[in-house]
């Protein structure tokens, strides 16, 4: 079996200026991201081919140096409106070669965790009529049932559906880690189906898609207060780490 991991990074954002540029403990946002890539390779029994999609020239001289399959990235992928799948699509085209399993994994989420997508992949191999896996957490404490739309000026009334969180309906929501899927489908539905007829969030990636459960930290950095949160796990990690 073998896996395409593609790293997507882009230039700019409308929410956090460069924020796969930011520099956390010594690197970049971005090559925790490609590093952990890269990791993957030399614990993975199956081959793991890293490639880095991105309109970046710093990305592009890091790819450079550091040995790392890079694709030039589109203006028109490169926007804030370019969806994903045609980011995806676009990479794996061009690598022009045969893959059993696409890896997804956005260049600004610098805490990873490679056992979490072990037990993503394991479970694809051992369940064949799933298409994918995708990495959950439960939503907690931002529970739609205790949000208000968006108000300066005055509070909007909102029907009570219960004061404590554990009364509260359980919801998941995808944390960015890991999305691993079966590039058969996903070639299928992008050259058959296409993303005009979309119907589902994730229906590119599969009919059938596992969610994978974790109560890790994961940060997906799209603000100042993400970067101080992750500076501040990561401090807490090393510290832990070296006893």
């Amino acid at each position: 079996m073998s896996i395409l991991s593609i790293v997507t990074v882009r230039e700019g954002s409308k929410g956090l200026e460069n924020k796969c540029m930011k520099r956390i403990d010594g690197k970049s946002v971005f090559e925790y991201t490609i590093e952990y890539s890269t990791y993957l390779n030399s614990m993975m029994k199956e081959e793991v081919c890293t490639v880095v999609s991105s309109d970046s020239e710093i990305i592009k001289n890091y790819c450079s140096r550091n040995n790392i399959h890079f694709i030039k990235r589109s203006r028109e992928l490169s926007s804030d409106s370019a969806r994903i799948e045609d980011v995806i699509y676009d990479a794996y085209c061009k690598i022009e070669r045969d893959f059993d399993y696409i890896s997804l994994l956005y260049g600004n989420i610098p805490i990873r965790y490679p056992d979490e997508f072990l037990k993503a992949y394991q479970f694809l191999t051992e369940n064949k009529d799933y298409d994918c896996a995708l990495s959950m957490k439960n939503v907690e404490k931002f529970n739609p049932a205790w949000m208000f739309e968006w108000d300066e000026d005055i509070l909007p009334q909102k029907k009570s559906k219960g004061y404590r969180r554990q009364d509260l309906k359980h919801l998941m929501i995808h944390d960015g880690h890991t999305i691993l899927f079966r590039t058969k489908h996903f070639l299928e539905f992008m050259e058959k189906v296409g993303l005009t007829q979309k119907k589902g969030l994730y229906d590119a990636f599969g009919k059938k898609i596992k969610p994978m459960l974790n109560e890790r930290v994961i940060i997906d950095i799209d603000t100042e207060k993400d970067i101080e949160l992750t500076k501040a796990f990561i401090s807490y990690r090393s510290r832990k780490e070296r006893g």
